[in-house]
């Protein structure tokens, strides 16, 4: 009767024969025993050095029911290793082996993907007397993604939520036939008076791997229309990229979802810039997230997926609200990757986030690190929404870092150098002197890459201040210290004040081509707030102006009233209200609550450089 072969029996194996798993492999102990101060020691099955000298910790399992605990293993031995000797992480090698990889393979993917130092695997072939013949390297298999949207959506518009209603379940069949499983439709209605009774569907899917994709386009197109796609993503070098022409290309394998099938009367692609859009808050009603594959989850709330889908969470290349503990290495490497991809094309701001993240956690205890961000890379949109007032296209980031009770706030915004812009130059050296070239360029997504050289070529450059109470302190993040930097502050808005002719002719090419643009701006103009801000300037004109030059002390953020952000805005009041209660308020709210101005009633502050300049009252 043969004997039962143990792990034992492999261990010395493979001791005697370390070619097997590696050529090169020194022995230097085997059971190699590591205790510690707390009692949990340890004993390595093989103890090994490489060719390059590290030491390989090399794990062996026989069965199944063993390989379950060969990570907790691994884990525990890297420390007791690091405590019995000063080794860094690249001084040391793992090697998990293991003759059944059923209940092993999952766990040491996710192991192996996350481990701060080297591992590899590998499979032990026994032959028929149970003798190790071979070692064969095991690859990690590809463990489900965290859940991510999308960035490709769609969007339908109906003439009622009967119809919507009725399309929901066509749709849905339709894209389960794409191969895609796990995706929302949002219906609901625009509160806007243009979209009053209509109904809309917003669809958006979990982002599959590029792998996953193609697979799914492999299965249906044919030789020639393969060829033809592979060809169309060859140029693509992000990996970001990648999926999402891909995502599109299985969107339309089957020709989407055509209105015309679905009854629908409008249609449009969309994304996380439009989904930010149609779901900010206000400009949806009747909302209902219809789920589908593992979107039926009790435990994900509809206000997330609408969250996700408004990019908010990272989900977006240019847009971010995000926060995290440095306590807690999950969040830290959460923030560290969204933080990539948001300052992607952004160098400037990659740098110094990065290095205020680590200013944070140098901080004793715990620290609170909360980060909204926008960056679209396209000054040129930029300063011509900032012609009107409008900052919506400005970008710009806050960083506050909250730790034992105080706040440290950083923000980030494009500065000027003062010399005189030439916009006809920009549109000839980089877009052929063709306007149409530009919004080509957005299209595609080139504008970006040429942002940072546009930007020079208008002598602007993305700075970072510190919010200090009074007038902003242009600073640098450097180790442990925020360092101050000199200089005179410069605003977009101080270019276009003092260039409003050259200024000008970007205005008229974006109010005549880009139509979007157009109606957003549009609409800002006629805005109630907008609108209030007009107003009070017609009525400051009749006041006596001040001579004496008085700012705001303290900080100041939002509305006291309505919570509006006074970031944008020309006013600020320093108001007494019809209530009977002080409040600084935005212009809207002074004119529906506020006493007047004059002492005793209100004072009117207007934005400058330094702060809020006492204007009035």
């Amino acid at each position: 009767m043969a004997r039962t072969i143990i792990e034992a029996d492999i261990r010395d194996h493979l001791a005697a024969q370390l070619d097997l798993i590696e050529p090169g492999l020194t022995l230097l102990d085997t059971e190699f025993h590591l205790p510690n101060a707390q009692r949990a020691s340890g004993f390595l099955d093989i103890f090994a050095r490489d060719t390059e000298g590290k030491l390989v910790i090399i794990e062996i399992k026989r069965t199944d029911k063993a390989a379950r605990e060969a990570i907790q293993e691994l884990y525990k031995y890297v420390p007791l290793l690091r405590e019995k000797s000063l080794l860094k992480d690249t001084d040391i090698r793992l090697i998990l082996l293991s003759v059944e990889w059923h209940e092993l393979a999952v766990p040491y993917a996710e192991f192996a993907a996350s481990a701060p130092f080297e591992v590899t695997a590998g499979a032990i072939i026994l032959d028929d007397e149970g003798v190790v013949f071979a070692v064969e390297p095991v690859t990690p298999v590809a463990v489900s993604t965290e859940r991510k949207i999308g960035v490709r959506h769609f969007l339908w518009g109906f003439p009622d939520a009967e119809t919507a209603t009725k399309a929901v379940p066509v749709i849905a069949r339709r894209v389960e036939n794409f191969g895609l499983t796990d995706f929302v439709l949002i219906q609901s209605r625009g509160t806007k008076p243009a979209l009053r009774g209509r109904s809309f569907l917003y669809f958006a899917q979990r982002e599959l791997r590029f792998g996953d994709y193609m697979a799914l386009i492999e299965a249906a197109f044919d030789d020639d229309q393969l060829a033809e796609f592979r060809e169309s993503i060859d140029d693509l070098t992000e990996a970001e990229d990648l999926v999402a022409e891909a995502s599109d290309a299985v969107w339309h394998l089957h020709g989407g979802a055509p209105y015309a099938i679905i009854n629908a009367d409008s249609a449009e692609i969309a994304g996380p810039e439009k989904g930010a859009r149609w779901f900010e808050d206000g400009a949806q009603e009747d909302i209902v997230v219809h789920r589908f594959g593992r979107f039926v989850d009790p435990w994900l709330s509809d206000a997330t997926i609408i969250e996700e889908i408004r990019g908010d969470g990272g989900e977006s290349d240019c847009r971010l609200r995000f926060s995290a503990r440095t306590d807690s290495p999950p969040q830290m490497k959460a923030l560290r990757a969204r933080v990539e991809n948001v300052f992607f094309f952004n160098e400037a701001w990659l740098g110094t986030v990065a290095q205020l993240i680590r200013y944070a956690e140098r901080k004793s205890g715990s620290a609170r690190i909360e980060l909204i961000a926008y960056c679209p890379e396209d000054i040129l949109r930029a300063i011509a929404s900032s012609a009107f007032g409008f900052p919506g296209y400005v970008p710009t980031f806050r960083l506050d870092i909250m730790h034992d009770g105080d706040t440290e706030r950083f923000i980030g915004l494009p500065e000027w150098d003062g010399s005189p812009p030439d916009f006809d130059k920009v549109m000839v050296e980089h877009f052929s002197g063709d306007s149409f070239g530009y919004f080509l360029a957005c299209h595609f997504g080139e504008n970006r890459t040429m942002n940072r050289d546009i930007m020079t070529d208008l002598g602007l450059r993305y700075s970072v201040f510190r919010g200090t109470g009074k007038k902003p302190e242009r600073i640098r993040a450097q180790g442990s210290s925020i360092v101050p930097v000199k200089g005179e502050i410069r605003s977009i808005n101080l270019m276009i004040d003092e260039y409003q002719e050259e200024v000008g002719k970007l205005v008229e090419i974006f109010m005549r081509v880009d139509q979007g643009f157009a109606e957003t701006i549009q609409t800002f103009v006629n805005s109630d707030l907008h609108i209030a801000e007009r107003q009070l300037a017609a009525m400051l004109a009749d006041e006596p102006r001040r001579t004496d030059e008085l700012y705001w002390c303290g900080d100041i953020d939002d509305c006291n009233l309505c919570g509006t952000s006074f970031v944008p805005l020309r006013f600020m009041v320093d108001a007494s209200l019809k209530a009977g209660i002080a409040a600084n308020v935005c212009a809207l709210c002074f004119l529906q609550h506020g006493r007047g101005i004059g002492t005793g009633r209100g004072q009117v502050y207007e934005a400058r450089e330094k702060g809020w300049l006492l204007i009035a009252g």
